[in-house]
């Protein structure tokens, strides 16, 4: 268990004195933290670990997710960006935990992603107690943490020692040279000995920055790529190819005569060097995004005891994170067969999965494309917990109601200049790139001429007719200019009120009996919209709005050699002088005043309102006894919920009209549906010795899928020819199907923890614990015909279906001439098992038993292992098989400096975004954090805490790490903080 206490007078005053008058109390305040943690945990029913406050404030970490992942079992999202620090826990995504906050389900700004959990980026951790990681969630318990439940502690009034804190900080990110300052201010009073209050208001600027280089994608070569004739190909690259026809499948094998349509180039040449092709990069992303915003957060409460049986209280936090000048830049530049040409040099180099490829190529006549993306951000929460507790030797009662409101937004506006190549000819541009086979130092990338994109106020010509609503172009058809970006919206309510009562008894082992009923409503909304450039009056556009942005000059702080031919736009004066824009016949216009694009996903997919009305009861007995000298304490129960669940969604009912769509091809649509289940829970802990203890745990919970993961809505496509199956004599149409996914059930696991803990001194603990999830319901994607295609036609607008045995066909559309087919897809709960186990090892310990100088000294080490199997889906992606930390630490009544590291192995990723080949995987990554922290008074601390000091980067590969696919660079960070209390 990592609760660590902070080196601050604060809780020194829960020290004993000291014989010095001139020493502070931190040493005894900072080691009483831990040896209190093992004494909860050891006298603690569940598995539990967690982190206090004070670790928050000692530990060198950005923010909560940070220090979350110092506990064994659980890992950070780096993929995430924008530090939204949404983490794993036991190696599932962050959407299979359960966050609660004082144990109580509550609305946290809901994620826009797909599996991933609450963005706790979006609070600032000064205002909360602690962070509880429940790894064995029991009958009492909030369900919906299949893999735990993480529960944001905030103390209560009376529970506070009275006075005042205030904390003034400033942020120095290295990569920028930007300065964030933050200050916190928090005060408790006891009105009287049973009446207490407290507020808490913290206040941080955001900025900060990433830079990145995206190798989108490697290509195999061919003539069209190469700009060679067939048989100079033949010759230059023949050696690589197949002489012989290769596997339809299962390998990287292609044939000469594949690529070149013919046989008559081989010779005794092909194939001598291998037979998988060779390759080259064939897309580059040159991408920096800047973060500028603030985070407000709040909170305060009351709490009064009239009598020594009652005690009543009130919590309410806010917390508001606004990001509105977040902006991604992207230089694009991209060869595909057809525009612009590869021209490799050098040798190339066999890659551990056979491919061949190349490290060094020149690009010539490609779309050059500059992106400048604003990506305003706004992460909400808000509510309140009261409770009524009323106790006497023989009963317990509690009352708790509770309600949340919390809301994510991000507003992408995308904003695009392109040169598109020449048929025939050249566009002028040209670009040589060294892509380092993953070594950053040995990237290099070069574009001229300069300018490689220019801005124009004339000429242009929206492309809706040519079927791009998005794109305007030059009347020569070398310049293109894109105006599009998705808005998404996501906010959700919950309201719950709850009663638990516990009887104290004395029967044989059982000891009390405990129950409890809870009534919870939960609503979610989605909202979507995509721009599209009609309308725009581009007119207003100048010349100076394009620009070289600062950063091209220390991008990733000169460590990587990327082109410098790169400008930008200056979004926000662009958006200003080219809206208001012409509304589009029967359209609607975008939150960010641009015409909407109804016929795309991102309003077609997320227009939609979830509600769950949840009846939940629970009855639970508690025990303990002796089994042959030894005690054996725990509980036994289960627990009942029922849930009725609505879907609101505005599905398509037919093709799309026109370019953009219209919102007469939508209709809201309801679907309800009704679950229910029993989760049992038993957990014992038996003391084998006085300081040795086994404990044991199985418990049934579920989890629904992520809101955002699983759209509800319909979407029906619109009917095209096939121009490779239609003949003379017979006209084929397709038209495809997303079916919703207003059916999906929520997952369900049977769960084992077997935890043996050794506490072998007073503050030192060693304990191995093994958990095993079995997991039901996961969620699959089909498009088999023979499933998906209803006889009656379903809703989809094409009348009747009927399956042949290999078409799902529309009859009422059928003549002798012609034959519409159907493709529908959909997703399913798939009633085949996922297993997931893993091992956490964790040792505590303080050496204040040795003499002297070596008695300051302390740490921390725990290690985890996860692993997930599957016969019928891939396993967790972004979850890495080994994870450990390693903390250090000396302190001294004066003075203390810890060390942090954090190692993890690589990791797979989902295939995601506007990216091709192979699937993805994260390389193995460590991280050293520091802090130092100095008592100036009894009164007064400084602290220096430093992130990232050995300065590692994020690389993503496929297959082989020379196949470099992503490398994020952050850089260093450091932070100086002064505390004073009061």
């Amino acid at each position: 268990m990592l609760i660590a206490g902070l080196h601050t007078v604060a809780h020194a005053q829960d020290a004993a004195p000291s014989p010095a008058a001139d020493e502070v109390v931190v040493v005894t305040g900072f080691k009483k933290s831990y040896a209190d943690a093992v004494r909860s945990k050891k006298q603690n029913i569940e598995i539990t670990d967690g982190i206090s406050s004070d670790g928050l404030g000692r530990f060198p970490d950005l923010n909560v997710g940070e220090a979350l992942q110092r506990i064994p079992g659980v890992q950070i999202n780096r993929e995430a960006e924008g530090r939204n620090a949404t983490i794993n826990l036991r190696g599932m995504p962050g959407s299979y935990a359960r966050t609660t906050l004082n144990g109580v389900a509550f609305a946290a700004p809901p994620s826009l992603a797909n599996d991933q959990g609450s963005p706790l980026g979006a609070f600032n951790s000064d205002i909360f107690s602690a962070f509880v990681i429940e790894k064995s969630p029991m009958a009492n318990a909030q369900s919906g943490g299949l893999s735990g439940n993480v529960d944001m502690q905030i103390a209560p009034a009376l529970s506070r020692t009275e006075g005042g804190m205030v904390k003034v900080s400033a942020e120095y990110n290295e990569l920028g040279g930007s300065v964030a300052p933050a200050m916190t201010i928090g005060y408790n009073k006891r009105l009287s000995s049973d009446l207490a209050v407290f507020a808490t208001l913290a206040y941080k600027k955001e900025d900060f920055r990433r830079d990145t280089l995206r190798y989108n994608g490697y290509s195999r070569l061919t003539p069209g790529l190469t700009g060679l004739s067939k048989a100079d190909f033949a010759t230059t690259y023949g050696q690589y190819y197949s002489a012989s026809p290769c596997p339809s499948s299962g390998s990287f094998c292609r044939s000469l005569a594949d690529v070149l349509g013919t046989s008559a180039y081989n010779s005794s040449a092909t194939g001598t060097k291998g037979n998988t092709g060779v390759y080259a990069l064939d897309a580059i992303r040159q991408y920096t995004r800047e973060n500028k915003g603030d985070l407000v957060t709040a909170t305060a409460g009351l709490e009064w005891k009239p009598n020594d049986n009652t005690k009543m209280g009130i919590i309410g936090y806010y917390s508001d994170r606004d990001l509105p000048k977040t902006t991604q830049y992207f230089l694009i530049n991209a060869v595909w067969d057809g525009a612009g040409t590869i021209t490799p040099s050098g040798t190339p180099a066999q890659m551990s999965d056979g491919r061949w490829l190349y490290e060094t190529a020149t690009y010539n006549n490609f779309p050059a494309k500059s992106s400048t993306r604003l990506y305003s951000q706004h992460q909400q929460a808000q509510g309140f917990v009261a409770n009524l507790d009323w106790s006497n030797d023989l009963w317990k009662v509690n009352f708790v109601v509770a309600g949340s409101k919390g809301s994510n937004s991000s507003l992408e506006t995308e904003l695009d200049l392109q040169t598109n190549p020449v048929s025939g000819g050249s566009n002028g541009i040209s670009g040589t790139l060294t892509t380092g086979f993953g070594e950053l130092d040995g990237f290099a990338y070069s574009v001229t001429p300069t300018p490689q994109n220019q801005v124009f106020n004339n000429g242009w010509t929206w492309q809706g007719a040519n079927g791009d609503p998005e794109g305007y172009l030059r009347s020569n058809g070398l310049y293109y200019l894109n105006i599009s970006g998705s808005e998404s919206f996501a906010d959700q309510t919950v309201t719950s009120a709850q009663v638990d009562i516990e009887r104290t008894l004395d029967f044989g082992p059982v000891t009390a009996i405990k129950g409890g009923l809870r009534l919870e409503k939960n609503q979610f909304e989605s909202h979507g919209f995509r721009n599209m450039a009609y309308g725009a009056q581009l007119q207003n556009i100048t010349s100076d709005m394009l620009h070289t942005p600062s950063f091209v000059g220390d991008f990733m702080n000169g460590d990587a050699r990327i082109s410098q031919n790169w400008q930008v736009i200056d979004a926000e004066r662009f958006i200003d002088a080219v809206t208001p824009v012409d509304v589009y016949q029967g359209g609607g216009l975008t939150t960010r005043g641009f015409n909407i694009l109804y016929r795309d996903g991102a309003f077609a997919d997320n227009n939609y309102e979830t509600q769950n009305a949840l009846s939940q009861a629970y009855i639970q007995v508690k025990y303990d006894t002796e089994v042959l000298g030894h005690r054996l304490r725990g509980n036994i129960g289960t627990r009942y919920e029922a849930t009725d669940n609505t879907i609101d969604s505005l599905d398509v009912i037919r093709p799309f009209t026109g370019v953009a769509g219209s919102l007469s091809d939508f209709k809201w649509q309801r679907i309800e549906n009704k679950y229910h289940y029993w989760l049992p829970s038993a957990i014992f802990a038996l003391d084998l010795k006085d300081d040795l203890m086994l404990r044991g745990a199985y418990y049934k919970t579920y989890v629904r899928p992520q809101d955002r993961q699983f759209s509800p809505v319909t979407r029906i496509g619109e009917r095209l020819i096939n121009s490779q199956q239609t003949t003379p004599n017979m006209s084929v149409y397709d038209a495809s199907v997303r079916i919703g996914n207003n059916k999906l059930q929520p997952y369900l696991a049977d769960s084992v923890d077997v935890s043996l803990e050794w506490y072998n001194r007073p503050g030192g603990l060693l304990a191995l614990a093994y958990f095993r999830k079995v997991i039901t319901g996961r969620i699959v994607g089909t498009s088999d015909p023979a499933i998906l295609c209803p006889s009656d036609g379903s809703t989809w607008g094409f009348g009747p279906l009927s399956w042949d045995g290999q078409y799902c066909t529309a009859t009422s559309l059928g003549t002798s001439t012609s034959t519409t087919r159907i493709y529908a897809s959909g997703n399913y709960n798939l009633d085949r098992e996922t297993t997931v186990e893993g091992w956490e090892f964790n040792i505590q310990q303080n050496l204040d038993f040795l003499p002297g100088f070596w008695k300051n000294f302390g740490g921390n080490f725990n290690y985890a292992y996860t692993d997930s199997k599957s016969p019928a889906i891939a396993p967790f992606p972004g979850i890495s098989k080994h994870t450990a930390n390693l903390i250090g630490y000396y302190e001294t009544p004066k003075f203390g400096i810890r060390a942090v590291y954090n190692y993890r192995t690589d990791y797979p990723l989902n295939a995601n975004g506007t990216y091709t080949g192979g699937a993805r995987s994260v390389k193995a990554r460590g991280q050293l954090d520091l802090s130092a922290s100095y008592n100036l008074t009894d009164r007064f601390a400084l602290s220096l805490d430093a992130y990232n000091v050995t300065n590692e980067k994020r690389y993503e590969y496929e297959n082989d790490l020379r196949v470099v696919r992503w490398i994020d660079y952050d850089g260093r960070s450091v932070t100086l903080t002064l505390r004073g209390t009061f």
